[in-house]
C-alpha cells in the first residue's frame, strides 16, 4: 500500500482554503438591496439603507445628505453591520427579508427596544 505524504504547503494551502470558506458566511443576496426607514430618524428625516451584493453598504440621511459607508455580512439570519470606526450594529430581517429592524443598542435583543429600533422597509431588491 503506498503512503501519501503532504508537503508543508499543500497543508498550508488546504488550511487557507478552509479558513476562507468557513470565514464567508451565508449568502448576502437575498438581503442586498435598497431600504428605507418607515420613520424620521433623529428628527433628520428618513434613512436610505443600501446593503450591495459584494459587501459593502451604505447608511444616508436623506435630508443631511450624509451618507456613512460600512461593510456587512450574513450569519445566522442575521446581519452584522461594521463601521469604519469600529462599531457593530445588529440588523435582523423580518418578513422574509422585507423589513430589517436595525437594533442601535449595540447588542442583540430578542426584539428591538422600541426607543433604540430603526425599521426599514425594501424599497428595490438586488443592488451592487
Amino acid at each position: 500500500m503506498k503512503r501519501v505524504v503532504m508537503t508543508p504547503a499543500t497543508i498550508l494551502l488546504m488550511i487557507t482554503c478552509w479558513l476562507m470558506l468557513a470565514g464567508c458566511g451565508e449568502s448576502r443576496q437575498p438581503y442586498a438591496g435598497l431600504y428605507r426607514s418607515l420613520e424620521p430618524y433623529a428628527g433628520k428625516g428618513h434613512v436610505d439603507l443600501e446593503l450591495k451584493e459584494d459587501g459593502e453598504g451604505t447608511w444616508k440621511l436623506a435630508k443631511e445628505g450624509t451618507v456613512i459607508k460600512f461593510k456587512w455580512r450574513v450569519e445566522d439570519n442575521r446581519i452584522w453591520v461594521y463601521t469604519k470606526e469600529g462599531g457593530i450594529i445588529h440588523v435582523t430581517p423580518v418578513e422574509g427579508g422585507q423589513k430589517l429592524t436595525v437594533d442601535m443598542t449595540g447588542q442583540w435583543h430578542s426584539s428591538c427596544p422600541v426607543e433604540k429600533c430603526i425599521v426599514f422597509e425594501r424599497v428595490k431588491s438586488g443592488g451592487s
